[in-house]
């Protein structure tokens, strides 16, 4: 083997590894952010766009369907970090799914902001079929049946 065809292959090792470690250092980050916004009430992943150009929102909401914060993967490639989205605590997540109303964000931003939503939907929509399963399941098993 050439000198050359090593240089290569040892170049691209090292190009490798550190792609793997910048990845391993944002997803580091973007888990502690997450566990930090858990505090805060639940939280909700969204995302818009396509495969070269996509948006992450982050939904954070109480027990009230208020949105307690909002934020948005920003920056470039493995320096992209959440940041604030401003204007939107205190608003009910209905507000989010609202066309008729001007919200203070872009419409990339509103689409991934929908998509938490409707994954905070789902979840909801789960836990209630679940709840009526095991009512259904008590019922069924009660000796006053």
């Amino acid at each position: 083997m050439s000198t050359t065809a090593t240089v290569i292959i040892l170049m691209l090792a090292i190009m490798w590894a550190l792609q793997y470690a910048l990845s391993f250092w944002q997803m580091r980050r973007y888990y502690r952010r997450i566990a930090e916004l858990r505090r805060e009430g639940m939280v909700w992943v969204g995302m818009a766009g396509s495969a070269w150009r996509r948006q992450y929102a982050v939904l954070v909401v109480d027990r009230d369907n208020r949105i307690v914060r909002a934020e948005q993967l920003s920056g470039w490639t493995v320096l992209a970090a959440l940041k604030p989205v401003l204007g939107l605590e205190g608003r009910p997540v209905s507000d989010l799914t609202d066309d008729a109303l001007e919200l203070p964000v872009s419409g990339k931003l509103l689409l991934a902001l929908r998509d938490a939503v409707k994954h905070m939907e789902a979840y909801a929509r789960k836990k209630e079929a679940e709840a009526q399963a095991d009512n259904g399941a008590l019922a069924a098993s009660s000796p006053l049946a």
